[in-house]
């Protein structure tokens, strides 16, 4: 009667062990987990995987569209270059109404400089 009595005693302190489990209980229950856990981290590495294409494939677009948009401009650019270059003309300059209507010199003088041979050496 008195090892009833100290192992309900026991169990009133909780210093009763608890009773084991098996081998194969607990071999099975650390494969599921570990199952478990590598299934979380494949899964968690296939969203970062999948983020990070999309992120890259997304910075590719707008490069491209940026790339477009660099190519028009400098088209347009080029051809207000083209329209500058031709509205200065000489040709356009001499037909300006403000250009004829300037005085005409009286008397032209035009200096020539000695070339660079006989140019007097110091």
């Amino acid at each position: 009667m008195s090892t009833h009595f100290d192992l309900i005693e026991r169990r009133r302190s909780g210093k009763i062990i608890p009773k084991r489990k098996p081998l194969s209980i607990e071999v099975k229950k650390s494969l599921y987990m570990l199952i478990f856990a590598l299934l979380g981290i494949i899964v968690v590495l296939s969203i970062v995987f999948l983020l990070n294409t999309s992120q890259s494939s997304q910075k590719g677009y707008i490069l491209k569209q940026q790339e477009l948009k660099k190519e028009a401009l400098m088209l347009q650019n080029h051809e207000l270059v083209n329209k500058i270059i031709e509205a200065m003309t000489y040709q356009k300059v001499e037909d300006n109404p403000i250009i004829k209507g300037m005085i005409k010199p009286e008397a032209l003088e035009y200096i020539k400089l000695p070339k660079p041979e006989e140019a007097p050496s110091q």
